[in-house]
């Protein structure tokens, strides 16, 4: 029997990825204020991370470093959004040191989230991304095959590299986690959310 046979992937879910330019000409600059906030706030949070350091969460607005709040307002300004929305931006600073992590995570209440990565050491740990359809158990069965088990439309986990001066923007209910800091010194990034209001 013939049979026409189509598959439809619904409701992919978009990474956006952004490299800086010249980077290296920030990189020390962003560095240092990362250690200085540190240093002025020892306590910071802890959300997701085990080990390591958070600086509490604030409005892009309030951010001290020009720098920072330069990259990230670049970068979300080529998001392929409605010119009706506006964007509220509040983020954080992360210090991992060698043995931290993150655990599994989403981001409640924002629409979108990403990350900026300032120093990355070599196996500082990659960022993963689990499928939405990971609770889905039907790749298991035994009635799948080796070769079939794993492709495009199932597989369940997605990591990227870390890589100074890239940005990642992903939507906020994508779940994810930090593998170990296996290198020899600190992992230090920038993350954030946002938020979108229709101004309609």
């Amino acid at each position: 029997m013939d049979l026409n046979y189509k598959v439809t992937n619904l409701f992919p879910s978009s990474i956006h990825r952004l490299g800086i330019d010249n980077f290296d000409n920030y990189k020390d600059q962003l560095i240092k204020e990362t250690y200085q906030e540190r240093d002025e706030d020892p306590v910071g949070r802890s959300v997701s991370n085990c080990g390591g350091w958070q600086s509490n969460q604030m409005h892009i607005g309030d951010c001290k470093s020009e720098i920072l709040k330069n990259i990230i307002m670049s970068s979300v300004s080529k998001l392929p959004m409605s010119g009706n929305l506006s964007c509220a931006i509040e983020g954080w600073k992360n210090i991992n040191e060698p043995g931290n992590f993150n655990i599994p995570h989403s981001h409640p209440r924002s629409h979108l989230s990403g990350v900026l990565w300032i120093k990355t050491p070599k196996n500082c740990g990659n960022i993963v991304f689990e499928s939405p359809e990971i609770f889905n158990r039907y790749q298991e069965l035994d009635s799948y095959s080796d070769e079939s088990r794993f492709n495009s439309n199932n597989y369940m986990t997605y990591y990227f590299i870390p890589k100074e001066g890239n940005v990642l923007i992903f939507s906020s209910n994508l779940r994810h986690e930090v593998k170990e800091n296996k290198s020899d010194e600190d992992r230090i990034s920038y993350s954030f959310n946002i938020t979108l209001t229709n101004e309609r």
